[in-house]
């Protein structure tokens, strides 16, 4: 019995030791024991297969005869720190597997744990094969080097933000020049610094661009100078060094808004025209200004011919019902008796005041006159003279130049509607006896085109054409692309005659005598083509002023390249009263814009 016993215990510990053997050799890592000049005295199966040589063949061999040689100095070290330590030491090393020596051997990268025994006479060593891992880790460090260079050098502003903490990882070049502040203070900043909104509405945008990729958003930021801008902003997520973050682009539509703001404005006046008198068309265009100014008192001076003759006072409705008791009009009121309200008039340029209280010439107000704090005026030219001073005031901060640019879109988009009306009323041989009739009448002062007035009869005339005789024209809308940084490098004058060549050469490519060519304002121009064929006849023309646009201008000794893009309505598919013809011209060349400027596209009914 006992004899059993003792053989079924054998037979279990012979079981251990085959399952023990198994392990060792099937492990997925190669164990090597080896004395400790580096002599290898025992290997498992896949140490073997790692070494491409047989275990008859690995035995007596130095493993650190199979290392590359520029590897020996770190395992050697390897060695010497686990005699010293007498705890696990590692090192990654090259390791030629290369059989018998057949060619096409090839080094491969295996990281070394190793461990002296207690005896000190062996050392037992694991082998990994890393090379997979480190091209992986290699491979990932490039990806985020093309990603950096791209990120820093590209033209468009770009952040990476964290969306837990909200502050800012990484901005790129574009970046700092856009808000104002340098890389480095951006990364001490949190989003919330930059972004107009409440701390609740900053937390929604982080939490739905966490969730939901290529989200699109419209902000204000706010620059290093205090300026805010309109931007559209796109996000998407992205991991960086196993971090996820917020990969973020912004685009700048501040000139896209004030335009589209001042079409739209534009067209909410022609609607009201026929309703409205002069007086409350001035006082909706305060009502705007102050709006889109953050302020709370307005007023709207005509000047005459003269130059030193004011008339039609009128307020903002804020002013009439809320703040302001004097608001009497005075018919006619020299600018001898104005205040420094009309410094406008006088320096012929806009005008802040943001500290009223300080200015030493100001005049006393009237009794019942709200207290202005701060104001700022611009005024309106036509052919080189004032024509009128709008003006607002009392905004709670500062007023800067955003808010002149402001006031100017509106009030010259205004002023095309007023003079209008004016025309209309008779009210035009009030104003003026010779040169305001003019200027308000037809033409643009600085190309001698026609103006928006001229170019509302045209349409007109010919939409009543095409009703009778049952034909087809066409209309179409263009302006510069990146006209701004014309102005801002070389100056408005040079930018005023850029106009003026792009102006003469549209004009040298209407070939009929009937097609005209208007300017809108800014660097927007119409073309008018009463008669055509064919959509393709207008397509051409287009085609031909595009071509002839995109040819380089020398102005003054400066070489300046610039395109247009230019929409196309149809009349009378595309719209049987100018406003929407207008609309859909314009909605059309922002279309042109979009698929990357310098084009032509004609408007399409959804």
């Amino acid at each position: 019995m006992q004899n059993e016993e003792l053989q079924h215990s054998r037979n279990e510990i012979l079981k251990e030791q085959r399952r023990f053997a198994d392990l060792y050799d099937f492990a997925p890592v190669g164990y090597l024991t080896l004395a400790l000049d580096s002599t290898i005295l025992e290997a498992n199966l896949t140490a073997t297969r790692i070494l491409s040589l047989a275990r008859s063949q690995l035995k007596g061999v130095r493993l650190g005869g199979l290392i590359a040689q520029r590897d020996l100095p770190a395992f050697n070290s390897m060695i010497n720190r686990a005699l010293m330590s007498r705890v696990q030491e590692h090192s990654e090393v090259m390791i030629e597997s290369r059989g018998s020596g057949k060619p096409g051997s090839q080094e491969r990268t295996f990281r070394l744990d190793g461990i002296i025994r207690e005896n000190l006479q062996e050392y037992h060593l694991t082998l990994t094969d890393v090379t997979d891992t480190k091209a992986a880790v290699e491979e990932l460090k490039r990806r985020e080097e093309r990603f950096r260079s791209m990120f820093e050098g590209h033209s468009a502003i770009m952040l990476i933000i964290n969306p837990d903490s909200g502050f800012i990882v990484e901005a790129n070049r574009a970046a700092t020049k856009f808000y104002g502040w340098s890389v480095e203070e951006l990364r001490t900043m949190r989003i919330e610094e930059i972004i107009t909104r409440t701390p609740e509405q900053i937390k929604f945008f982080l939490e739905q661009s966490w969730t939901e990729d290529n989200t699109q958003l419209l902000y204000r930021h706010r620059r290093a100078d205090k300026s805010l801008r309109d931007v559209e902003v796109y996000n998407s997520t992205i991991v960086i060094s196993g971090e996820t973050l917020l990969y973020t682009v912004v685009h700048d539509i501040t000139e896209r808004l004030r335009h589209d703001t001042a079409a739209a404005f534009y067209i909410s006046l022609l609607e009201v025209i026929d309703t409205m008198t002069i007086k409350q068309l001035l006082q909706m265009t305060l009502d705007k200004a102050e709006l889109l100014t953050d302020s709370s008192i307005g007023f709207f001076h005509f000047v005459e011919d003269d130059q030193r003759t004011l008339t039609l006072q009128q307020w903002s409705t804020n002013t009439i019902n809320l703040l302001c008791k004097t608001t009497e009009e005075k018919n006619h009121y020299s600018i001898d008796q104005a205040g420094v309200w009309a410094d406008a008039l006088r320096e012929r340029k806009a005008v802040i005041h943001n500290d009223f209280a300080s200015i030493a010439s100001r005049k006393g107000m009237p009794e019942g006159h709200v207290t202005v704090i701060r104001e700022v005026l611009v005024p309106i030219f036509r052919r080189e003279k004032v024509v009128a001073i709008l003006a607002v005031g009392n905004k709670l901060g500062n007023y800067d130049e955003d808010d002149i640019t402001w006031l100017s879109i509106i009030a010259d988009a205004a002023w095309e509607v007023i003079a209008k009306k004016i025309g209309e009323e008779e009210h035009i041989k009030q104003l003026s006896q010779h040169h305001l009739v003019e200027q308000l009448a037809m033409h643009d002062s600085l190309t001698g085109l026609p103006n928006r007035l001229l170019l509302s009869e045209r349409i007109s005339l010919t939409m009543a054409q095409c009703r009778r005789n049952k034909c087809m024209a066409a209309l179409m809308i263009f302006d510069l692309d990146k006209f701004k940084p014309v102005n801002d490098t070389f100056g408005h004058a040079i930018g005023d005659l850029l106009l003026q060549q792009v102006a003469k050469r549209a004009l040298d490519a209407l070939q009929r005598d009937g097609d005209s060519i208007a300017r809108l304002g800014g660097d927007e121009f119409v073309i008018l083509m009463p008669q055509i064929d064919a959509i393709s006849n207008a397509i051409a023309l287009a085609e031909k002023i595009r071509q002839k646009i995109q040819e380089p201008f020398t102005i003054e000794g400066h070489a300046i390249d610039i395109s247009c893009s230019i929409g196309i309505a149809i009349i009378p598919e595309h719209g049987e009263n100018e406003l929407t013809l207008m609309k859909h011209a314009d909605e059309a060349m922002y279309r042109a814009k979009n698929q990357g400027r310098n084009n032509v596209t004609v408007f399409e009914t959804l």
